[in-house]
């Protein structure tokens, strides 16, 4: 599949089994654990539509314009499961060694729902290994040679959080993340205080 979040923005779930048009996708949803989507916020169209949870298992297919999932059962009143990949927009991404690559724009994920790699400010991307990436409170850690892996995207390269939210919106928040970056050197300073913080609570968990 290899797919970016900002390419489902706006896709209609489709219960397979009913035919019937469920709504449409509004947020994504990740196990940060596992690396993994977890699932779906699904929205009915029109004022007041009633918002359903869709577990990424209950997905069938993800087309060009259309989500199908198992059945219109599959939608379910229930809290979302995991982090929103949309509050997770901004933040740091540093290595195991301690350097800081830049802030989280975008994901891609491949047909397993697993992040791949990563978009970052800057216009660039970095490959991940899901096994050895941290997924924190405050940032995300990946492994300690990742610098070496950062590569300037390609053009039109878009990712899974613009399909979902719109190219434009992902466009003006990279913008916003860029700015802060560049202008506010006690707030960077700030950001590797916290990102060395969260190093080392990783380093005494995983024993290294």
């Amino acid at each position: 599949m290899f797919r970016q979040l900002h390419e489902i923005r706006g896709m209609q779930v489709v219960a397979l089994s009913e035919g019937r048009a469920m709504g449409l996708v509004q947020k994504i949803f990740l196990n940060p654990g596992k690396k993994r989507v977890s699932g779906m916020l699904v929205k009915e169209p029109g004022f007041g539509g009633q918002e359903s949870w869709v577990d990424v298992r209950d997905i069938e297919k993800v087309g060009e314009n259309v989500i199908f999932v198992t059945r219109a059962g599959a939608c379910k009143a229930k809290n979302p499961v995991g982090r929103s990949l949309k509050d997770m927009m901004g933040m740091q991404v540093a290595t195991k060694s301690g350097k800081i690559l830049g802030s989280l724009v975008d994901v891609e994920i491949g047909s397993d729902w697993v992040v791949s790699e990563i978009s970052l400010s800057e216009k660039r991307v970095v490959e991940i290994d899901p096994h050895q990436a941290v997924f924190g409170e405050d940032a995300i850690i990946l492994r300690a040679d990742s610098a070496t892996r950062v590569r300037v995207a390609p053009r039109n390269k878009t990712g899974f959080l613009s399909r979902v939210f719109g190219i434009e919106a992902v466009q003006e928040t990279a913008g916003a993340i860029s700015r802060a970056e560049k202008a506010s050197v006690p707030a960077i300073r700030h950001a590797k205080t916290t990102t060395r913080k969260t190093l080392k609570k990783t380093r005494k968990k995983t024993g290294k």
